[in-house]
């Protein structure tokens, strides 16, 4: 499935999030979906609150992908790309390993 063509203000989460995307693209897609990242920036306007230390958004898209990966909504591979997960967690599994750390 791809995205091209889906504008995100119409698509779900699954489907802008359908391949795998790496970190930083897909943290402005999630800010985007959310509403965090105004409409009007544009990728190249953010990528540095994804790749410099100190942006508060940023971090804060970062840890909601994570947890997304620790709850299994999200796939992460060993190129720190993210894709939606083709298969639908059980939101009643618990998790088997150490939580992540409260957010600051």
């Amino acid at each position: 499935m791809s995205t091209k063509g889906i504008a995100m203000e119409e698509a779900r989460l699954p489907e802008i999030l359908a391949e795998w995307t790496d970190f930083d693209v897909a943290g402005y897609r999630l800010g985007r979906f959310i509403g965090a990242v105004p409409q009007e920036r544009s990728f190249g306007s953010m990528k540095g609150a994804f790749w410099i230390d100190g942006f508060p958004l940023g971090i804060m898209l970062d840890e909601m992908l994570e947890s997304m990966v620790k709850a299994g909504v999200l796939q992460k591979n060993d190129d720190l790309q993210y894709r939606w997960n083709p298969v639908q967690p059980d939101p009643d599994e618990s998790l088997d390993e150490e939580p992540l750390p409260p957010l600051r």
